[in-house]
């Protein structure tokens, strides 16, 4: 249970959640370790909720949730609200308020009577409140002491959630910190996770409810640049890009398991990348030994969504106007038909990495180094000095040193090989990552033009880059093949090329185009 706050006082909830199956729960209520933790018996109820929003989902789209939930005898009204960034410690806080109710009626006056709450729902008609879905879930709940002292409340729900007449099953596990130091919680979930390969979740039931009442599939969401002060220093920036990345990551899991959109994986993979590139900026100020383990984990993980992505580029960009220019062609129908099975393999073993336990061990890990500042070492005075520096201070010295890299790796740009364009892409996505992270530090004004160049010329290099990878996959397919097939695909890949080939030049124009306005565009830092 989230901390009592009956009278509508607001709660804090430093609160931890991960995903499971029933076997895992099973492996984990019977492992020594984990009972070693435990004070008292487990304690067992059924928990019933309904969660109200309006009929265009206002609630939803502010990340608020409502609902009222019968516990035992009594019924408890709950207001629920993310945390701000400056306020949050693990990345997945949020303030609550409870009061208790005499039903399962939803009663506004409540809400009306918090002048915090009545702010974050300005503009929401009360009036049309009304129950959207509800939850049936069977709760274990233990509470768990740790070396250090605190006491961590631990549920392990079992149940679904329902809207209309589809229901999803729910396997979930909840730490919530009650006492002591965040630590404990952190080395706690470090202990689940050895035990069962239990993923970390930012998928609240009401998230759950939402995306099941909607019946459109599991969204992808982009990437936010997380809010700076003009006062940060350069560890804020290093936390809020991590903990952003980390949300970014986890957000999109659930639109790769179900295929809902293609751009799922792509999201994914820039959110691995976008971790990686943080700490590859920050790499001179990072002791040896506190972040290889991580940033490792981080590149294999986007490795094996590596060819999900590089098939559904083949099957949803290049391979299209191909085969509008040549409508119903056997062979571009014998080529989509293979590449959709090498892409359903890919896909198969990015829902494999997303269940595996190396992946719950990565997630885990990076919010532990997040919650736990892993970077710093309390020996290294100079480390802890430079990351206390203004982000300024940090932002100058990385952005000038990724710019200087960019213009070396694009020197010659006409002539460059596809090695060499493939390393001036890496230069450019370093320093266009590097100048988001830092960019809320300065003027938009004085960004704009900078970040957009980059952006321009990712493009190009990427469209580029397509066209190679595309090449190197038709070739694999045609060497799988043998007889009829084989031959069909060689033919289609000449269509493919030749296609592309005719509109190189334009191509060319284009990243010459974005090259220059990428060199007159002046540096902001």
């Amino acid at each position: 249970m989230p901390e009592t706050s009956e009278n509508g006082k607001r709660g804090l909830e430093i609160e931890l959640k991960f995903e499971l199956t029933a076997a895992h729960v099973r492996a984990l209520c019977q492992a020594p370790a984990f009972k070693a933790m435990q004070q008292g018996r487990a304690r067992s109820k059924t928990l019933r909720a309904t969660y109200f929003d309006t009929p265009d989902e206002k609630l939803a789209k502010r990340g608020l949730a409502l609902r009222v939930r019968k516990e035992s005898r009594r019924h408890v009204q709950c207001f629920k609200a993310k945390v701000g960034a400056g306020d949050e410690q693990t990345g997945f806080d949020r303030h609550e308020w409870e009061w208790l109710v005499p039903g399962p009626d939803l009663d506004t006056a409540l809400l009306k009577a918090d002048t915090e709450i009545k702010a974050l729902l300005k503009g929401v008609g009360l009036a049309k409140l009304q129950p959207v879905y509800s939850t049936d879930m069977k709760r274990q709940s233990r509470e768990l002491h740790t070396p250090g002292g605190a006491v961590i409340a631990c549920d392990i729900d079992q149940g679904r959630v329902i809207a209309g007449d589809r229901e999803v099953p729910v396997y979930e596990l909840e730490l919530e910190l009650k006492s002591g130091p965040l630590s404990e919680l952190l080395r706690i979930a470090e202990s689940i996770v050895e035990i069962v390969p239990a993923r970390l979740s930012s998928r609240t039931k009401a998230h759950r409810g939402c995306t099941l009442a909607r019946d459109l599939g599991h969204p992808w969401v982009g990437g936010a640049r997380p809010p700076l002060s003009k006062r940060a220093t350069g560890e804020d920036v290093l936390r809020l890009s991590m903990s952003e990345g980390l949300s970014h990551l986890l957000a999109n899991e659930d639109c790769v398991l179900s295929r809902s959109h293609i751009e799922g994986v792509h999201q994914m993979r820039i959110a691995l990348r976008r971790m990686r590139s943080v700490i590859t900026t920050y790499k001179k100020h990072l002791p040896k030994g506190r972040y290889e383990v991580l940033s490792q984990a981080l590149k294999d993980a986007g490795s094996h969504l590596g060819a999900a992505r590089d098939w559904d580029v083949f099957l949803g960009e290049i391979l299209p106007p191909v085969e509008q220019g040549f409508e119903n062609h056997p062979d571009l129908a014998v080529m989509r038909q293979r590449a959709q099975k090498r892409q359903d393999a890919a896909y198969q073993e990015a829902h494999a990495l997303i269940r595996s336990p190396e992946y719950a061990e990565m997630l885990t890990r990076a919010l532990v180094w997040v919650g736990e500042s892993g970077w710093r070492d309390p020996t290294d005075g100079a480390t802890d000095a430079a990351l206390s520096a203004p982000a300024r201070t940090v932002a100058k010295a990385v952005l000038a040193k990724r710019h200087q890299r960019l213009l070396k790796a694009g020197k010659g740009l006409r002539d460059l090989t596809i090695e060499q364009r493939h390393a001036l892409r890496i230069a450019v996505k370093k320093a266009r990552y590097a100048a988001q992270f830092f960019a809320d530090l300065y003027p938009a004004k004085s960004t704009r033009a900078y970040l957009q160049g980059l952006k321009a010329l990712q493009n190009s290099l990427g469209h580029l880059n397509d066209l190679a990878a595309a090449e190197r996959m038709m070739g694999e397919l045609a060497r799988a093949a043998r007889g009829e097939p084989a031959r069909a695909l060689h033919h289609g890949a000449g269509l493919v090329e030749g296609w592309y080939m005719h509109a190189q030049t334009l191509r060319e124009g284009a990243l010459a185009k974005a090259w220059r306005q990428l060199q007159k565009a002046d540096p902001f830092w």
